[in-house]
């Protein structure tokens, strides 16, 4: 298995003590729907939502440092933005293509990783985590998705400052 489907799909140890991303993802859902007293099920969706806007948003940043440091691949990609908005504003563009980005990256996420199988093994084994465990949930979710929101928050504004 490799470094990164490791961190992903790591399996419990025999103490189960050990949570995955998913585990952590699904899990802090499900913790958080089921403590108020709501169907829990709804974690599946919320979770499938995070991954889909995770997943869009590694995409964007990842282009985002192609272009940074590319000069190269920066006038290709403004020559197909053109192309494809056809003079149109950035904003509709972005919006033209990030709504079906979207839909299919949740398409296949909730039908892959975050299908109700797979939903209701990962919750099974997050219940046998220790409380603790479970508490750090929301943490080991949060930190990756802020490390790359700021990482494409600061090649965006050195790209600006470039300019």
């Amino acid at each position: 298995m490799g470094i990164v489907s490791g961190l992903i799909f790591t399996e419990p140890c025999a103490n189960n003590t050990l949570m995955s991303f998913l585990q952590a993802v699904y899990g802090s859902q499900y913790y958080e729907i089921s403590k108020k007293g709501r169907d829990g099920a709804k974690g599946r969706f919320n979770g499938n939502i995070f991954l889909a806007v995770f997943v869009i948003l590694i995409i964007i940043t990842t282009i985002a440092v192609i272009i940074t440091l590319s000069p190269g691949a920066s006038q290709s990609f403004e020559r197909m933005a053109t192309g494809i908005s056809g003079g149109s504003s950035g904003k509709a563009t972005g919006q033209l293509l990030t709504i079906p980005l979207a839909a299919i990256c949740y398409l296949i996420i909730a039908n892959t990783i975050g299908s109700k199988k797979n939903y209701d093994r990962i919750i099974e084994r997050f219940n046998n985590l220790p409380d603790e465990e479970k508490n750090k949930a929301n943490k080991k979710v949060l930190v990756p998705f802020f490390m790359v929101l700021i990482l494409f928050f600061v090649v965006l504004m050195s790209s600006v400052l470039d300019n």
